[in-house]
């Protein structure tokens, strides 16, 4: 998304989550006679988020004038329907499902699932899987027949059958041909959810039985359990094998820095003055926080010997030169307390401790006692038979609320397309599905706004903020950008503040920023005519008043 849009998001409403608490009687000030109250300015004002071109925090009559301007566009916007084109109703829908999706699967961390985690944490588990992709759109049908499939090979393992030989018959990893289908080591969070909890809940040697996750279904099999030492964090000095012929030299230099350390020279500086590794040397040598598989075997090997924080490695040789590196920390997951805090933060980003969509239509159908008459699909298992049938009756009801045919039939007008890549009685009960379940989610993102006024906050202001971002292209960025000879007309007016500059070409950039910044203004100028600002100087007094404290 663009950079502006997302500033003015970022910057304009970012505490908008404790809007809904403020009181509507305080008005700020009014545009036409709708009120806007103080609240929201307050809070921006006194954070200093309200800032010039400079980036300088704006006084107050500035700031007020800033967030006054930014309403006006917002209102201009909307008298001008531009809420109605496509493109931005697009981005509109896209923000406020973002916004929703906070209230749709809000995290639900349990003590059960953090102790899991920790118990998975414990050890890494060597894997091996097959894998049968869902094909196409994902119909019933294909999730049925990928299901199957897995079902016969599962059983075909069980029976006796080589892992190896079925893995290359019928996995759809295509790297099956490298490896048999053994990825490797991993550990909590390396997988999808399902395929993790195949890996560490059955038996070793035994064979889980099909597990569905973004890619298909999967067999997964365990090989091997390691102890899990944790995580690390070290400092890094690399001499690069740069010429083949030098590998001595480099071995003679990386031993004699080895003896400096020894003798207490300074590891940063050390790595400032002679590291090849340009990316960890703009940090002293610092490297990001690793585990097991992560790094380079060797390096991984040596940093986990060191016991102590400070202690630094012998030189240790890989194919890429010399290495010695320092610890700087270690977290070791051997006590639930102590690892509670990162595990909970790991689990708030993580899927599973969302509910999925799935997940959530089913809880919403419960909810709001969900009934269909499915029987009246018929209706629609042909063309010609939805064309001229009654469709008053309803499909389904949400919450004693009727959804009816017709509904249904306006739906699948609207289907941009009509390729019928399966049988059409497939295609209506998977159109049916679609719009079942879009149906009940927007009843129940329309509860959470009569529930939540932070929410309905959150939702207006994007919408506004999306708008502005809009009109102000519209306005100024794409006028200014497109009219080159209103800009040199701008110049020859400006002459004496481009006196330093050679000519126009020379100061386009600045004559352009320049512009915009006119446009700005003249626009501003507009609005101020076309609407009525009012503003509430008692208001305006107080937040003076409390800023002079």
């Amino acid at each position: 998304m663009r950079k502006g849009l997302l500033y003015l998001i970022t910057v304009l409403y970012c505490s908008l989550a404790s809007y809904g608490q403020y009181s509507t009687t305080d008005t700020l000030f009014s545009i036409n006679n709708q009120a806007y109250p103080s609240a929201p300015f307050k809070d921006l004002f006194e954070s200093k988020k309200l800032r010039g071109t400079d980036n300088k925090a704006l006084p107050l009559n500035e700031a007020l004038d800033l967030y006054i301007d930014y309403q006006l566009k917002a209102r201009e916007a909307k008298n001008l329907r531009l809420d109605t084109i496509p493109e931005i109703a697009q981005e509109i829908e896209s923000y406020h499902n973002q916004a929703f999706n906070t209230y749709l699967y809000p995290v639900e961390i349990s003590d059960k699932l953090i102790e899991e985690t920790f118990n998975r944490l414990q050890h890494f588990i060597k894997v091996r899987h097959i894998l049968i992709k869902i094909e196409g759109r994902e119909t019933p049908k294909d999730t049925l027949e990928a299901y199957q499939a897995a079902l016969k090979i599962y059983t075909q393992l069980n029976k006796g059958r080589k892992f190896e030989k079925l893995a290359s018959l019928y996995s759809d990893d295509m790297s099956v041909r490298k490896n048999d289908g053994e990825i490797g080591y991993i550990s909590v969070f390396d997988m999808d959810y399902a395929f993790e909890s195949a890996a560490y809940d059955t038996e070793f040697g035994k064979y889980s039985k099909p597990v569905r996750s973004p890619y298909g279904y999967h067999i997964v099999q365990a090989m091997e359990r390691i102890e899990n030492p944790g995580r690390v964090k070290i400092k890094h000095l690399m001499l690069e094998f740069k010429k083949k012929n030098a590998k001595d030299e480099i071995k003679l230099k990386a031993d004699s820095l080895y003896q400096l350390l020894q003798k207490g020279a300074d590891f940063s500086e050390m790595v400032l003055k002679h590291s090849d590794d340009i990316n960890s040397a703009k940090d002293s040598g610092n490297l990001p926080w690793f585990g097991l598989f992560e790094t380079h075997p060797a390096i991984e090997k040596a940093a986990f010997n060191l016991k102590n924080k400070g202690d630094y490695s012998t030189p240790i040789k890989t194919e890429f030169g010399y290495h010695i590196i320092q610890l700087l920390d270690k977290k070791e997951h051997k006590s639930l307390e102590q690892s509670r805090e990162e595990i909970t933060s790991r689990l708030e980003d993580d899927s599973r401790s969302r509910k999925s969509e799935r997940e959530l239509i089913r809880y919403l159908k419960e909810k709001y006692k969900y009934q269909e008459n499915k029987q009246l699909l018929e209706n629609f298992y042909s063309i010609l038979d939805y064309a001229y049938a009654e469709l008053w009756e309803a499909l389904f009801t949400i919450d004693g609320k009727d959804y009816s045919q017709e509904k249904f039939a306006e739906f699948l007008s609207k289907q941009e397309s009509k390729d019928i890549y399966e049988n059409f009685k497939e295609y209506i009960n998977r159109l049916y599905v679609n719009f079942s379940n879009t149906c009940i989610l927007a009843y129940h993102k329309k509860k959470l706004e009569e529930q939540y006024p932070e929410l309905r906050s959150l939702l207006r202001e994007y919408e506004n903020a999306v708008l502005v971002y809009f009109i102000s292209k519209n306005k100024i960025w794409d006028k200014a950008s497109a009219n080159e000879k209103e800009v040199k007309e701008f110049y020859q007016q400006n002459l004496e503040k481009y006196e330093s500059e050679v000519g126009f070409e020379e100061s386009k950039d600045k004559v352009l920023r320049d512009y915009r910044e006119y446009l700005g203004l003249e626009w501003s100028k507009e609005l101020r005519k076309k609407y009525a600002v009012s503003i509430n100087k008692p208001t305006l007094i107080k937040i003076a008043n409390k800023q002079n404290e």
